[in-house]
């Protein structure tokens, strides 16, 4: 079966705005966590924070979906 062309256009398309949507997203929330005001400390922690939850998280959450999969 051949696909239409409107198809093949639409799903890079689609990919790389789900794609854009994602890492502005994570931008804005990235830029309103750095724009709190630590007085207390000095650094931005709550840009640190969020950075270690995906750091964490991410590998975390990969390895429970494998498992799974694997098991079904």
């Amino acid at each position: 079966m051949k696909e239409p062309f409107g198809i093949s256009i639409l799903y890079p398309l689609l990919a790389v705005l789900v794609v854009a949507v994602f890492a502005g997203g994570l931008g804005i929330a990235f830029m309103f966590m750095e724009s709190l005001h630590w007085e207390k400390w000095g650094i931005p922690w709550g840009v640190v924070g969020l950075g270690m939850a995906f750091v964490i998280g991410v590998p975390t959450g990969a390895a429970l979906l494998q498992m799974r999969v694997e098991r079904e």
